[in-house]
């Protein structure tokens, strides 16, 4: 979301109990699901590593021409030899932009993050606000992502929230040209409608929180024809709310 200016410092956030938790993480945490960098997000973004939670998704995102999120998971899943069970979402709200689809980890993580992503949104929060894409982010020492501009429909309305968990002082942020310091234990509202780039010139991995806020989100409006029809490979997730 282009608020102005290019972040926004929203206050302290409690880490400790997710440093901890990451700490723990074997290594296969973080390199066992890749459906966001190879399909659900732009190249330049490719050379991240990511425990995805939550996403917003819609067929005209997408060139398959697939009509359902959970077919795209089921055939991502059948090409990696996957088994689909453990990559399916299990919810999904409506908004007036597109589904917001949640993954199973978020189960798995709930205890130590539910109360994180509470602190975080808590200065932009509003009745009827909905979290669209949550994952805790990892930059491999050496990368670096190119400067560019997100443009999914959802980034013009969802506040991109960045926490970063690790110390990473080797890491370089560009946004619309300034270098921008972010320090753990701090949430930013961070703004990816100008040009943005990060660079780790560190010997360590970079790990952020990422929180996605839509605090007004209008009337979702379902198509009967549409909510009639079902996946062909999969169920159809349930609607309910998570986080």
């Amino acid at each position: 979301m282009d608020f102005g200016a290019p972040i926004r410092d929203l206050g302290p956030v409690d880490i400790a109990p997710l440093q901890q938790l990451i700490e723990g993480l074997p290594e296969e945490a973080w390199t066992r699901n890749t459906l966001r960098q190879e399909i659900l997000s732009n190249d330049v973004h490719s050379v991240s590593q990511n425990i995805l939670f939550k996403t917003e998704w819609h067929s005209s995102a997408h060139g398959s021409k697939l009509s359902y999120f959970e077919d795209l998971v089921w055939i991502w899943c059948k090409q990696k030899g996957f088994d689909p069970s453990g990559f399916m979402p299990i919810a999904k709200e409506e908004t007036d932009i597109w589904p917001v689809y949640t993954f199973p980890d978020w189960l798995a993580y709930k205890e130590v993050l539910e109360p994180i992503v509470q602190q975080v949104i808590r200065p932009l929060r509003t009745e009827t606000g909905v979290v669209t894409r949550l994952a805790l982010v990892r930059l491999p020492a050496g990368a670096h992502i190119p400067p560019h501009i997100d443009g999914q429909v959802m980034a013009t309305r969802a506040h991109r929230i960045h926490v970063p968990v690790s110390l990473s002082p080797s890491v370089e942020y560009k946004i619309d040209g300034r270098k921008i310091t972010m320090v753990p234990g701090r949430a930013y509202d961070f703004n990816n409608r100008v040009r943005h780039s990060v660079r780790n010139k560190g010997r360590r991995p970079r790990v952020n929180l990422f929180v996605d806020y839509y605090p007004n989100p209008g009337v979702a409006v379902i198509d009967p024809l549409a909510a009639a029809m079902k996946p062909v490979y999969a169920p159809p997730t349930p609607l309910q709310r998570l986080i």
